[in-house]
């Protein structure tokens, strides 16, 4: 088996990959990945995840290891990895194998690691994510915990868990003297962030603060794995097309239950996901994706005119309330 990929994380909503976009699929030098998703009923789907698994089935021989806690849905979508990589001309269909598990109960989460832990990672994608709504006077802080525990700490478990495997290969390779083992990467962690792990938008907070603790992390272990040929990859994307905002989390721990414009006009998933495994193909480490002028213009202003979109984000909190009356 070349490699292994997993995922585990809440998806997104996306169509179906056009397999005419050959072109841009040859962009794609993935070798050795872990693809992780996590599917749930209220925080989103697998689509998206798929589309990833379909756009990077190019690689050759490849194993799956799907995690969500919705079963049935978890093995639609195995099952059209499975005859997506069979599609290929002359590639052998992948190895895909399922694991129900939910990323906001943390003794799950280390039971998946503990499962995972019985085969060869070389990848870890996290894609764990649910959003959230409300003003943080009037968000509980169970709801806090639970955003950060989806968001975050479940990606901490699944990384601490996997990355000393792949610290062990660079070691064993490095005792093997040999040049060419010693260029080689062992491992990669990618993780999806986001655009409110770059700017703290109003009444987000709970999810600002699971994207900040992410980008914070990843910076910080990147600097410690950088050594042991082991890469971190962080993704903030922007916008998507998805029913992400619909899943959100209120302050008291309801469903959102809306699709904010912004989602609904949103990229499409399935494009998000190429230029992923393209930018990370080239070795992009921490870069953003379908990140639209606002979103660009905000990140600029905080690193150099902090003032200014300190005056634009109260501006932002005070047209919500005033929509909301």
């Amino acid at each position: 088996m070349a490699s292994i990929r997993i995922a585990s994380g809440y998806g997104h909503r996306c169509t179906s990959t056009n397999d005419n976009n050959n072109n841009e699929k040859k962009n794609i030098r993935y070798h050795q990945s872990m693809l992780s998703r996590q599917d749930d009923s209220h925080h989103g789907c697998l689509e998206w995840f798929g589309s990833i698994t379909c756009h990077a089935r190019h690689c050759g021989p490849c194993q799956l290891i799907l995690t969500g806690r919705n079963e049935a849905r978890l093995e639609r979508v195995a099952k059209e990895c499975r005859q997506a990589t069979a599609a290929v001309e002359a590639a052998e269909a992948a190895i895909v194998k399922t694991i129900a598990a939910d990323l906001a109960n943390p003794e799950e989460v280390q039971r998946q690691a503990d499962n995972v832990l019985r085969e060869t990672v070389h990848v870890l994608i996290h894609s764990a994510g649910v959003s959230s709504r409300d003003n943080f006077v009037d968000t509980c802080l169970e709801v806090d915990r639970q955003v950060l525990q989806i968001n975050f700490w479940a990606g901490v478990a699944l990384a601490k868990a996997l990355v000393p495997s792949m610290i062990m290969a660079h070691d064993n390779n490095d005792n093997n003297n040999s040049k060419n083992n010693k260029q080689k990467k062992n491992g990669m962690i990618l993780w999806i962030s986001g655009i409110q792990g770059l700017v703290g938008v109003p009444q987000r907070t709970s999810n600002v603060a699971s994207k900040f603790a992410i980008q914070g992390y990843c910076e910080s272990v990147r600097g410690e794995l950088a050594s042991s040929g082991v890469t971190v990859h962080t993704v903030s994307p922007g916008y998507m097309n998805t029913n992400l905002s619909q899943s959100a989390i209120r302050g008291n721990g309801m469903m959102y239950g809306q699709v904010d414009n912004t989602t609904a006009t949103g990229a499409c998933p399935d494009e998000v996901a190429i230029e992923i495994l393209n930018k990370v193909a080239k070795g992009k480490l921490d870069f953003t994706v379908a990140a639209g002028f606002s979103a660009t213009l905000a990140i600029y202003l905080r690193l150099l005119r902090p003032p200014l979109l300190r005056a634009l984000l109260v501006k932002r909190f005070e047209k919500g309330k005033s929509n909301k009356t």
